[in-house]
This record gives structure tokens, sequence and C-alpha cells, in this order.
């Protein structure tokens, strides 16, 4: 079975369109390799990841529109999980 975790996701310009920011240690412990699956409100979506040391241990951060255009807004919960293939 795979491993998930829900957290919050929130805004970040400083994130590239189609990539996530998530902590080292998040990636790790999910077993993430390069790519993740979030899912919101029942509805999955696959992003590349950038884990980096700065960044809020049980947070994730995406680019604005990027996410907007999904329909996930500021601060929603989503399940973040290595993509199940």
């Amino acid at each position: 079975m795979h491993k998930e975790k829900r957290l919050r996701i929130f805004h970040d310009a400083t994130a590239i369109e189609g990539e996530l920011l998530i902590h080292t240690n998040l990636k790790d412990e999910l077993e993430i390799k390069t790519k993740a699956e979030i899912v919101v409100a029942k509805r999955r979506f696959v992003f590349k990841i950038k884990a980096l040391k700065t960044v809020e241990e049980y947070k994730i951060f995406g680019n604005p529109e990027d996410l907007l255009s999904k329909g996930i807004q500021d601060n929603s919960i989503a399940t973040i999980r290595a993509p199940i293939e």
C-alpha cells in the first residue's frame, strides 16, 4: 500500500508551473522519487517535485496560477503520495 499524507497546499509565487515544493524529509517519508500525485476534492493531479530543506515540513507549495487553473484554492487540504501506476 502506498504511503500518503493529508496536508495543506499553499500558493507560492516562487514555485515553477507544474512543480510542487515540499520538504526533503516528507519526500523521503512518502518514498516520492521525481513526481507526486495530489488529490483535492476527489480530483487527482500529478506534479513534478522539488524537495528543499528550507520549506516548512508539513506543507505543500505550488504556483498560484497553475493551482487556480486546476481549481485548487490557497490553504486547501490535499492528499499527497507517490503516483499510483
